[in-house]
């Protein structure tokens, strides 16, 4: 186990990784490099071995991610913020304009649409209606239907059968 004085001069690997911004498999690449150094240490724990890197190691290693950056005041963030909320504002107003001219236009093309479509309907009964005019014309011009035909009856010698005929039965 580590002692109290060094836990808070070591690090993590996901803590090392996050503290200079590489990926956690950088940092194990470096550990397993120099694992045999003061500069690591292992620490058992129940589901196995945890390594610690050195701070000041990892400084050495890496050491412009290693420097912390210079903290921002908050009173020099109030204007930006103020500015990025104003262009956000006009950016959510353009948007809805841009949302309702589409409604606009979509209500547009609807009528549109409806109005042709009434044309084509309006254009479909007219042909309907010159072609029954025209059936109508023709079905005066057909000859009036004669009377049903006369059927004669047909002599007993075709209604018997073939062989009957030939054999006389």
């Amino acid at each position: 186990m580590l002692r109290m004085e060094n836990a808070a001069t070591f690090l993590t690997i996901k803590q090392a990784a996050q503290q200079v911004n590489r990926s956690e498999q950088t940092i194990r690449r470096l550990v397993k490099q120099y694992v045999k150094t003061s500069h690591i240490q292992t620490e058992l724990t129940p589901k196995g071995n945890t390594y610690l890197i050195s701070q000041t190691f990892l400084a050495q290693q890496y050491p412009s991610q290693a420097e912390p950056l210079p903290a921002v005041t908050a009173q020099a963030q109030v204007p930006e913020v103020a500015e990025l909320e104003r262009q956000l504002a006009e950016r959510d107003q353009t948007i809805q304009q841009l949302q309702n001219r589409l409604l606009e236009q979509n209500d547009v093309l609807n009528a549109l649409t409806s109005q042709v479509n009434s044309q084509r309907i309006g254009r479909i009964e007219e042909l309907l209606l010159s072609q029954n005019e025209q059936l109508g014309e023709l079905q005066k011009r057909l000859p009036e239907p004669r009377e049903a035909p006369i059927v004669l009856p047909v002599p007993e010698s075709i209604k018997r059968g073939f062989w009957q005929r030939v054999f006389g039965k």
